[in-house]
Order: structure tokens, then C-alpha cells, then sequence
């Protein structure tokens, strides 16, 4: 019976990382067709996409409420990035490379570009 419960459990939890490298590549795949790069490439105007906050139109008494709450869940999320991390990390870079291995060379280079201009975003904030 310990089998079975332990094979459901790891069936579970290779279910929700999977499930989770999809959202993360349907995401990937949303901010590449929706870059300001790609609208550049097709000749359009880039489009600013409105912040959570501008989206929601929070109040300045909301907005400090809502930073006081992050702020405050921020060693949680840490903590959880610490212990899980590493290995949906070495997950995600395994997804990554197969997935080059169907891409063009072109379609390579602009992968490479997307996440150089990821990388920058992030270091910035």
C-alpha cells in the first residue's frame, strides 16, 4: 500500500511540474509574440502593457497595503525559491534545451535575444 500511495504522490508532483514548465513556456511563447521586439520586427509601434497596479486602478492607500503585504511574504517566497529552486531550474533548462534542439537558427538567435533582454529586465529591478 506504501507503493501505491508513493507512486500517486510522485505522479501528483511530476503532474504540477510539468503542468508548471507548460504555463512557464505558454508564457515564454505569450511575452516573445508580444515583445516590443516583435512588434519592432513586424514594422508596428511597441505597445506599453499596463502594470498590475494600473490594471487594477488601486488606490495610493491600496498600493502601500498591497506592498506592505509582498513585502512582508517576501521571506516566504524566498525561502520557497531557496528549497525548490534549484530543481525546477535544472527542470526548465532541460525543457529549454530540447526545445532548441526543434528550433531554427534563426528562431535560436531570437530565443538567445529574448532571454538576453529578460535577463537585462530583471537585473534592472
Amino acid at each position: 500500500m506504501v507503493t501505491a500511495k508513493r507512486a500517486r504522490t510522485m505522479g501528483v508532483v511530476i503532474l504540477a511540474i510539468m503542468f508548471g514548465i507548460g504555463a512557464l513556456m505558454g508564457a515564454a511563447t505569450m511575452r516573445v509574440a508580444t515583445s516590443p521586439e516583435s512588434a519592432l520586427r513586424a514594422g508596428e509601434e511597441p505597445k506599453k502593457r499596463p502594470g498590475l497596479f494600473e490594471t487594477l486602478e488601486l488606490t495610493d492607500e491600496q498600493r502601500v497595503q498591497v506592498d506592505a503585504i509582498m513585502e512582508r511574504r517576501r521571506a516566504e517566497v524566498d525561502a520557497f525559491w531557496k528549497e525548490h529552486g534549484p530543481q525546477l531550474r535544472a527542470i526548465t533548462d532541460s525543457a529549454r534545451a530540447e526545445i532548441r534542439t526543434v528550433l531554427t537558427p534563426e528562431q535560436r538567435e531570437l530565443e538567445e535575444q529574448f532571454r538576453a533582454a529578460r535577463r537585462k529586465h530583471y537585473e534592472r529591478h
